[in-house]
């Protein structure tokens, strides 16, 4: 397994923060602007103490190494799904037809100018010989992809409207 350790800060309350990354408009618009092709709210629900979202996206197969798209020929959907209880989260995604997971923990905290996000999370994926390159790919991406709806998250709290 690989781990994966993210901090984000936020210029706004812990609160705020909360219900924006559980807000429907936000999670459509941020998967339209980062979410890649075929992104898609698939389903949002919200009961007593905790929302659950779930999406998908897409990883074109040219985005792939030569060596996994002769395993697993066509474009890949990673259907995400994040639990947020108060201000802990969990997420799980998986690739749809692949071996493999990615789990985690997520948590908003107060910081000196807003909250801060961290997200550890694991993934695992039990390919005999190309496991743990698979695993290096994996958790890049994810990083390169927390990135980028980091900053698509600031621009719309800076502006809504523009993002």
């Amino acid at each position: 397994a690989s781990q994966l350790v993210l901090r984000h800060r936020y210029p706004t309350s812990p609160e705020r923060m909360r219900n924006l990354v559980t807000d429907q408009e936000f999670l459509r618009a941020k998967l339209r602007a980062v979410g890649g092709p075929g992104a898609e709210l698939v389903s949002w629900q919200q009961n007593d103490d905790a929302v659950t979202v779930v999406s998908h996206q897409m990883v074109p197969d040219e985005a792939m190494p030569s060596f996994l798209r002769a395993m697993l020929p066509g474009s890949l959907t990673i259907r995400r799904t994040e639990t947020w209880r108060g201000s802990s989260g969990s997420v799980e995604a998986v690739v749809e037809g692949a071996p493999g997971t990615i789990t985690g923990v997520m948590r908003l905290e107060p910081d000196q100018d807003g909250c801060l996000i961290g997200a550890q999370l694991t993934a695992e994926v039990p390919i005999p010989l190309v496991g743990a390159t698979v695993e290096k790919l994996v958790t890049d991406n994810i990083a390169t992809l927390m990135e980028s709806e980091y900053q698509f998250t600031l621009a719309w709290l800076r502006n809504p409207a523009d993002s």
